[in-house]
């Protein structure tokens, strides 16, 4: 449901920009999301869950749910920086290479997150935390080569491969680690990862870029996304001790 609309709303918005403007663009996307009300009437009641429940301020002081929201934050930060930036980094004669990274990036996170959930199905979801936040930080950092549009292209699919992984795997991870009452403060706990970690990536890079261009820009956010290496590695030893 997340990865269709992105898959195809991300580069045509991009392509439509070019040919038609901002304000149609900027309407037909507030007209699709107010379209959605009509569902509203249809949603199921929510049924009530045994168990006490968590309160969302619990969840923060709760290392098991903290650490994997930490780390999916982290790559969050690139993805909002991704598709904020991209079409701004990228010299302006090279508008179809954006159009085809933003494409490249939503599929390639999509068909990893449809990965991942096979695999943790079978196998688990704790032992991709750690490689999806490796290969999303190796993807940010290809992209600041800024210039070369294979560089670019192949950034965003590496960095959508390690997003999609760290997508399916942390969330699955934090339901693993509460009980039933407990999924709707993992739901607000990842979603606040989700929105905090875009939304202070793109306001955050767009100081960072004004200093030091976009190339640096993208190769600081890398290593900043490794940071997060050290709540990975913590959560995969207690997950192993746990175990």
């Amino acid at each position: 449901m997340s990865g269709v609309p992105s898959l195809v709303a991300l580069p045509l918005g991009v392509w439509l920009v070019g040919h038609v403007g901002y304000v149609p663009v900027c309407i037909a996307g507030a007209v699709a999301a107010l379209a959605a009300i009509v569902s509203v009437p249809g949603l199921p009641d929510r049924e009530p869950t045994s168990g006490r429940s968590i309160g969302v301020l619990a969840g923060f002081r709760t290392a098991a749910l903290l650490r994997p929201a930490v780390v999916f934050s982290a790559t969050a930060l690139a993805a909002g920086i991704t598709v904020t930036f991209l079409p701004l980094a990228v010299p302006s004669a090279s508008t179809g290479v954006v159009a085809m990274a933003l494409f490249v990036q939503s599929a390639a996170s999509t068909a990893a997150r449809w990965v991942a959930g096979r695999h943790g199905d079978r196998h688990g979801p704790a032992s991709l935390v750690l490689p999806g936040l490796v290969v999303s930080a190796a993807g940010t950092l290809l992209t600041s080569l800024t210039h070369s549009p294979v560089a670019v292209v192949v950034g965003v699919a590496l960095f959508g491969v390690g997003f999609g992984f760290t997508q399916n795997a942390t969330l699955t991870l934090m339901y693993a680690r509460v009980p039933a009452s407990g999924y709707g403060t993992v739901s607000a706990l990842w979603n606040f990862a989700y929105d905090a970690g875009m939304g202070v990536g793109a306001v955050g890079f767009g100081v960072l870029a004004g200093q030091t261009g976009y190339p640096l820009a993208f190769t600081l956010t890398a290593a900043l996304m490794l940071t997060a290496l050290a709540p990975a590695w913590r959560d995969r030893l207690a997950n192993g001790s746990r175990r």
